[in-house]
This record gives C-alpha cells, structure tokens and sequence, in this order.
C-alpha cells in the first residue's frame, strides 16, 4: 500500500491551491489524483478564457448558501490580497478592469495554469491523471483511498472534486456521493450561474441582440432581488451578466421575472413623461425608429408587435393610453421563465457539502478527522466576476495548511 501524508482529490483550481500549500511545508509526500487527463480543465474557461479569478470589491454578501457566516472566517484567512500576492510570487502579472474584477495581464486564462503547473512541477507534487478515486475509508491514523488503479494510505485527505456545472470537463458530482457516504448532509445540487429558457416565442427573433437593463425579481409583491446589467437574447431565451448573477433564484422557483428596458428612468410615468416630449419634438417620426434611437430597432419592433401597435404608425398619433400603455410595458415587461439550462452551461454549482459540518477556520470535516474540503464541492456559490474562484483560492490555501 503507497503511503502518504496528504492525499489531493481533485486538480482543479482548489485542489491545486491546496496542494502548493500541503506541499510547501510536508515532506511525506502530496501527490493529487485527478480523473481527467489533464488538470485545470475548468481554468481555461473561466472569463471566457481570460480568467477572472478575483474581484477587490469581495464580500460576503456576494455568496449564496444555507450558512454564508462563515465566509467572514475563510476570508480574513486567505483575502483577495493574498491571492493577488499569491500569483504575483508566482510571477502571474495582473491587471484590474471593471467593477473590480482581476485578470491576468496577458488576458490568458493558459497563464495562470502554466504558473500553477510549474510550482507543482517546483514541489515535486505527484500528479496522477487519469485515476478515479472510488472509495474512502477511515482507518487508525488516517485514511484509506481506494481508486480505479490503486489503494493508497495517507494522514489526510482534501477533498476538492468541484461540482456538477460542466461535466464534459469531468465534474460530475463524484465527491458529493464520497462526502455522502461519510455522512455529511449534501444540500440538493442545482446549476447556477446559467443561461434562463423563456416559454414564449417572441424572443426568438432577437438572437444575439444585447441590451442594458433592470431585472426585478418579485414573489407575492414582494421584492426579492434587483440587478442591473447586459442582458442577451439567445435562441432557447437569456442570458448576461445580469441574468446569470439571478439564475440561482429562480433555479429554486422564487417569485415573477420582470426586465426595465429603461433602468434611467425611476418610474414608468417618468419615461412616459420623457417619450411625450420626445415625440412631440418630432412629431413625424414613426414609433419604432423613435424608440430605436434608444433601443435596438429590431427590439423595439418585436417588443411593440407584442403590444399589438403599429410600430410603422407617426408618433404624433399616439394616444395618451397607448403612451401609456408602451412605458408601462417597456419599464415592467414580465417574462415567463421556463426554466435554467442544464448543469452543461452553468458556471458553477448551487449546492453541496453543507457548511454546518465544516470548520471555517481549517476546512476540516466535523464528522471526519482527517478529511477536508475545499472549493465547489461546498454548498457556496457567488455572483460572476471572479468571486467562486476567489473562494476555490480561500478554501483551497486553509485545507492546505493541515492543522
């Protein structure tokens, strides 16, 4: 049986924190086992290749999850900063663009797993690609790890296997039922950060068309969630930035959809008041190419065909009730949310190993000693803009340390 002292499972970005951390300090050897045949699969698609892999405007209430307490615990241990700090040593050259979101220079995702890469390759960390851990026993002093290929026996393991949200790069969920039989309570997984599929069919005109907006998320009246940003029609409905940070809400069937095509505006009677005296200044202009000065023209003559008026129609022959009528609409025009795409399109995943049986302090199991956990495997999931990679870093670099 090969002895170690701590055990991997999982290359991903918090495996491969939390290995650089064990293997800096251990001398009794941290190999990482990784099913894929290449680690840091999930790296290279992050930003849309770049790598956002932080944001400086990090809190806690950019997180979602059963107990988000304890992310004041798992910040002030490894910050923003000292990932900053961390890459930098590394010789990763970074760059902050808006909303505080942090990129490699080169605009490289590759970058930043090349850098990983090499100080794997500096510690000597064993990588074993293509090995699929099966089983974990507890023993006398540490664990036993059974995988595909071999049985391995070692002081501590880290389990940092990620989620289900992109399986055809090997997350598949694997570590929940590992977590499961070792009787930790998995909060039901859901794709987050996901594109939405509209039940109507209008939109499908719009594909491709991008536009800023308001979306309010309402249930029973009540205001649940707003968010202002890039929305983009597609051809099974939406997505951006603006409804993705929204997806895990109505993942869990919370509340009504509505979008503000006018967010400027801080009620429908203001942009009603704003679009009488646009048309009246130009009183012959027709209505979609008066509207299209401020929107899309193929938005608004897919949106005023929807209202049933004529988009062709002069201004100067619009009623007060159909004024009335487009402000309305165009500041408050529900959706009928069908559904999130599957866990194939998400960025991350809602759910996971609850937080209540684990130390924030350590990352270490209160069920299992010896056993860790780090990165998506966790019931925490943040907005876009680099915050679940911030937390891959933060739980990856405590579960290293192997208090």
């Amino acid at each position: 049986m090969i002895q170690y002292h701590t055990i991997i499972v999982g290359g991903g970005a918090a495996g491969l924190v939390a290995a650089i951390n064990a293997g800096s300090h251990n001398s009794g050897g941290v190999p990482i086992i990784e099913k894929n045949d290449a680690i840091g699969k999930k790296i290279l698609v992050t930003g849309n290749g770049r790598c956002n892999l932080t944001n400086i405007n990090l809190s806690p209430d950019k997180y979602y999850g059963e107990n988000t307490k304890c992310l004041h615990n798992i910040f002030s241990r490894f910050s923003v900063n000292d990932t900053i700090s961390f890459f930098e040593d590394l010789g990763v050259k970074l760059k902050t663009e808006d909303d505080g979101r942090v990129f490699p220079a080169s605009n490289k995702a590759s970058t930043l797993l090349e850098a990983l890469t090499k100080e794997i390759s500096r510690l000597k960390i064993k990588v074993n690609l293509g090995e699929q851990v099966t089983k974990l026993t507890q023993i006398k002093n540490g664990w036993k790890v059974k995988t595909d290929k071999n049985i391995y026996q070692t002081k501590t393991i880290i389990l940092a296997t990620g989620g289900k949200s992109y399986p055809q790069l090997g997350t598949t969920g694997d570590g929940y039922d590992i977590a499961r039989q070792l009787g930790h309570r998995i909060v039901e997984p859901n794709p987050a950060l996901v594109p939405l599929e509209l039940a109507c069919k209008w939109f499908k005109e719009l594909q491709g068309i991008k536009v800023d907006v308001e979306i309010i998320l309402t249930a029973h009246g009540n205001l649940i969630a707003r968010e202002t940003g890039e929305l983009i029609f597609t051809h099974f409905g939406i997505s951006g930035p603006v409804v993705l940070n929204l997806s895990r809400l109505i993942t869990n069937s919370i509340g009504t959809f509505f979008v503000n095509f006018f967010p400027g505006y801080k009620s429908n009677k203001e942009l009603q008041t704003f679009l009488s005296a646009l048309w009246l200044k130009h009183p012959k202009k027709t209505l979609v190419n008066s509207l299209s000065a401020l929107l899309s023209k193929k938005l608004c003559s897919v949106l005023l065909k929807e209202l049933n008026i004529n988009s062709n129609s002069q201004v100067s022959q619009m009623t007060k009730r159909k004024s009335t009528i487009i402000a309305e609409r165009l500041g408050n025009w529900q959706l009928d949310i069908k559904g999130p795409r599957s866990f194939k399109e998400s960025m991350v995943t809602a759910g996971g190993v609850s937080m209540d049986e684990i130390n924030p302090r350590t990352m270490e199991s209160l069920i299992a000693k010896g056993l860790y956990f780090a990165g998506e495997i966790l019931d925490i999931d943040g907005i876009s803009g680099g915050y679940n990679l911030q937390f891959a870093w933060s739980t990856g670099y405590i579960a290293g340390l192997q208090e």
